[in-house]
């Protein structure tokens, strides 16, 4: 599936994914029933993800722009001030098909940069052997491959701390969305997720410098996770929250200082703008309400509904976190898993790799939404089956109307009741 199958062929590719979760199935049920050791399941979940060390991506071409940016900085070119075409000619750089190849397949030449400083220091690590895409891709894969290490330990740990079914980490090491995405794909969220895991284990044993650290390695690497700045307020004790906030805020002024460049702030700035006012893609609610106030909205719904839901965002993970009782160490993580949930619905663009920090921290919790969701997830991949990158909009029913039927059967229920007729 990583070798060879262009993402163009989403009926081959569907189905391997398919037969891969029919396996992750197996596995987990036979783990569950003491198949194998812990050891010997971590072993096999790396070799898993070894085996993709030499494909090349082929689900994204996100791994471009993370070379471009890593070997403009590595030739002392800001990233955020300058656009890739500009940066070019800028420079001088001779056409050879290095260059070439980088400018013409990413997605995004005609904007700045839209990764935060913390992550371009992995595309920077990534430039240092040179003009050669096969090393470039091959360091940040083995970057990634030791933070999924991390991972793998990190949840080990807390389950075993929180004296919770140790056998619950395979849900995560063999999901085949983390392995695709973050191993195959080159996508940082598993770093993020390496972060998040870091703050509730820091916060599980009362570490507030370490738990400060890990949050703000997450909002180092991608901003979102300053979403959990409520729950976070709620969770620790008063003085112990004072300081815990004080690191936090201090290690993310760090992270992100290389703003302060000139303007960098104001380029990063705007592309987060664009982003959130322009894009549209494996949307929920948006695409619902777009299309039943399409009347209304006129040409441009994302420019109306986009604000709009971010305040509703807002207002609502504040009430959530407000409200949430953590009763026990298991409830900080399902509140979080209930905020990515809502942050994830009232996105306009929800690509599969941002479900993996959700699918790590519900691990650690009874919460089996992001599992069924990491499965239907994939139905988005038919769009990179036409041209035009066109959605299929009985494949996103599918997948939005299946996930409503799970989460309805298994947590809403015994709230709201279908009345017989």
């Amino acid at each position: 599936m990583g070798y060879f199958l262009p993402r163009e062929n989403f009926g081959g590719l569907a189905g391997m994914y398919g037969l891969a979760f029919g396996m992750y199935y197996l596995i987990c049920k036979s783990a569950k029933n003491e198949g194998f050791s812990i050891g010997f399941g971590i072993a096999m979940a790396l070799v898993l993800r070894l085996l993709l060390f030499g494909a090349t991506p082929e689900l994204s071409d996100d791994f471009y722009r993370f070379v471009f940016d890593g070997q403009l900085l590595k030739l002392g070119v800001n990233p955020y001030l300058n656009l890739p075409e500009e940066a070019f000619g800028l420079l001088g750089i001779p056409a050879n098909g290095y260059w070439q190849s980088l400018l013409e397949q990413m997605n995004s030449s005609q904007y700045y940069s839209v990764y935060p400083p913390l992550h371009q220091l992995f595309f920077w690590l990534a430039a240092l052997p040179g003009e050669n895409l096969i090393w470039n891709v091959l360091v940040l894969r083995g970057l990634i491959l030791i933070f999924e290490g991390l991972n793998i330990f990190l949840i080990l740990r807390i389950l075993q701390d929180w004296k919770l079914p140790t056998t619950r980490i395979w849900l995560y090491a063999f999901n085949p969305l983390v392995i695709m995405e973050c191993t195959g794909n080159l996508h940082f969220e598993g770093i993020v997720l390496t972060g998040l895991l870091l703050a509730v284990y820091g916060w599980g044993k009362m570490k507030a410098g370490l738990s400060a650290f890990g949050w703000s390695w997450a909002v180092g690497i991608k901003l979102s996770p300053l979403m959990f700045g409520p729950i976070w307020l709620m969770a620790w004790p008063r003085k112990k929250g004072f300081v815990f906030l004080l690191l936090a805020a201090i290690a993310i002024g760090f992270f992100v200082a290389p703003l302060a460049i000139g303007d960098s702030g104001k380029g990063f700035w705007q592309i987060i703008r664009l982003y959130q006012s322009s894009f549209e893609f494996n949307a929920s609610l948006y695409y619902l309400l777009r299309e039943v106030f399409s009347f209304f909205l006129g040409y441009n719904p994302i420019g109306t509904l986009g604000p709009i839901f971010n305040l509703l965002l807002a207002l609502g993970i504040l009430g959530f976190s407000f409200f949430w009782k953590i009763e026990k160490k298991e409830s900080l993580a399902e509140g979080m898993v209930w905020i990515l949930l809502v942050y994830l619905l009232f996105q306009t663009v929800v690509h599969p790799w941002y479900l993996i920090p959700a699918v790590g921290l519900s691990v650690l919790t009874k919460n089996r939404i992001f599992l069924v969701w990491s499965c239907l997830v994939f139905l988005s991949y038919s769009a990179y089956g036409n041209r035009d990158f066109a959605e299929n909009p009985y494949l996103l029913l599918l997948e939005y109307g299946a996930l409503l039927a799970f989460v309805y059967w298994n947590y809403l229920r015994r709230f709201v009741p279908i009345k017989k007729v």
